[in-house]
């Protein structure tokens, strides 16, 4: 549940790179043809609004409206919460245009009012909820819609120089979690509180614990990035698949390195829904500058995870920064 600390601070991004987000997705946009691209987001998925406004969505949804001529104070948020929650949105995120209504097709109407009919596109709009294609259609009858790729998610899985400096921040406190979680003699229970402590204490806005039979995954997200380390009987066989990763090395490379054990890579990205919508193919080629977990162990137990910065010759392992290739 995302209840933990969400914090604005131009100290760890600056102004110009929130800034710079939102012009990059313009880019795409405009090679796209787009006048006016949406994005969804709800408690479930709502990781491409955080990372370009740093607002937390805990509860009910919104649409975020980016038009392609327009600057960073031309951001929109259209959204079904009251008012009254704008004063604590204003304070932790960039935007400055917070609109509330009761419906998606009302806020919509009311955004392209006066504009000149275009084309809209959905980003991730395959994983749109149908009625709220069908309200944004209403809404815009003299507009093309249509769905667009992943451009924000594409975006996010190479963090830049901050972000990383981030990861490496939250990456600690998850190695410092892990080693008390799996301290001898404590019960599953315990491993699970103490874990949540550490990580809650160090201002990660979500986190899920797992533990079973002195097996403990700790999940944590940290600002607008994801993390995962796990330590279970396949230990060794990650360290092995670790020190294998590195650009230009393919999954089924690093799956063959541990076998017998089950190999998973997903971007920290997707770590939001686990990777159910990411590509888990063998023949996926991993790239400098992306960070990925890497998981290992059996098809029903808790495996072994670190979360990996590639690089052009190895790995720097965020979560165990003393075992990096």
């Amino acid at each position: 549940m995302k209840r933990g600390l969400v914090i604005l601070d131009h100290d760890e991004v600056s102004e110009a790179e929130w800034a710079g987000r939102a012009d990059r997705v313009r880019e795409l946009m405009a090679a796209e043809g787009v006048d006016l691209a949406l994005v969804y987001g709800d408690v479930f998925r709502s990781d491409d609004i955080h990372y370009l406004t740093n607002l937390c969505i805990y509860w009910n949804e919104c649409v975020l409206a980016i038009p392609t001529d327009g600057g960073a104070d031309e951001v929109t948020l259209l959204t079904k919460l009251s008012p009254r929650v704008h004063t604590w949105m204003r304070q932790t995120t960039t935007l400055t245009d917070l609109r509330s209504g009761k419906s998606f097709e009302s806020l919509v109407k009311g955004l392209i009012e006066g504009r000149k009919p275009g084309t809209i596109g959905l980003i991730d709009g395959q994983l749109w909820a149908e009625s709220v294609v069908d309200e944004v259609k209403a809404a815009a009858a003299d507009w093309t819609v249509r769905p667009l790729g992943s451009l924000v998610r594409e975006l996010r899985k190479r963090p830049s120089e901050a972000e990383v400096a981030l990861l490496r921040r939250a990456g600690a406190v998850l190695a410092e979690a892990i080693g008390a979680a799996t301290a001898e003699g404590l019960p599953d229970g315990e491993r699970i509180a103490v874990a949540e402590r550490i990580v809650r204490d160090a201002g990660f806005t979500d986190v899920i614990v797992r533990a079973e039979d002195g097996a403990v995954e700790i999940t944590g997200q940290h600002r607008t990035s994801w993390l995962r380390v796990g330590r279970g009987d396949a230990a060794a066989a990650l360290r092995s698949a670790v020190a294998r990763a590195a650009d230009g090395v393919t999954v089924g490379e690093l799956a063959g390195a541990v076998a017998p054990w089950d190999l998973r890579v997903i971007d920290h990205v997707d770590l939001t829904t686990d990777g159910e919508y990411a590509d888990s193919s063998s023949d996926r080629v991993l790239a400098a500058g992306e960070v990925v977990v890497i998981s290992v162990g059996g098809p029903e137990e808790l495996g072994a995870s670190d979360t990996v910065l590639i690089g052009a010759t190895g790995a720097e392992n965020l979560t165990s920064p003393e075992v990096s290739a």
